[in-house]
């Protein structure tokens, strides 16, 4: 690989987590705040900002497991490609979830 297909290859992965991302959220939240699902972790004492790292930490014991020799994914639609894929936009989600506290915090 090239490092011209090698950029390729991540903006690629980026629009495919775009699209995922983007149904996935409607699935989840509301228009008015894309984070409703990891606030409602606060209902059992827990922040939308550790509700989203737990996932992120899912997401890298899928892909450790999967990545042991022989395992094969037993939900066929979720592959490596595609757990790693979800794995990028929770930490998009992560940042995009600390700029809005942030943005709220700051006076205008």
């Amino acid at each position: 690989m090239t490092q011209e297909e090698f950029f390729k290859f991540i903006e690629d992965g980026y629009k495919k987590a775009h699209g995922i991302i983007v149904k996935k959220n409607s699935d989840y939240a509301t228009g008015e705040d894309p984070f409703k699902n990891f606030k409602m972790a606060s209902l059992i004492g827990i922040t939308p900002e550790r509700a989203i790292l737990v996932r992120v930490s899912d997401k890298l014991a899928r892909i450790s497991n999967l990545m042991n020799p022989g395992k094969k994914a037993q939900v066929s639609d979720e592959a490596i490609e595609d757990t790693v894929l979800d794995m990028i936009n929770y930490l998009a989600i992560l940042r995009a979830f600390l700029q809005d506290e942030k943005d709220k915090s700051t006076p205008f």
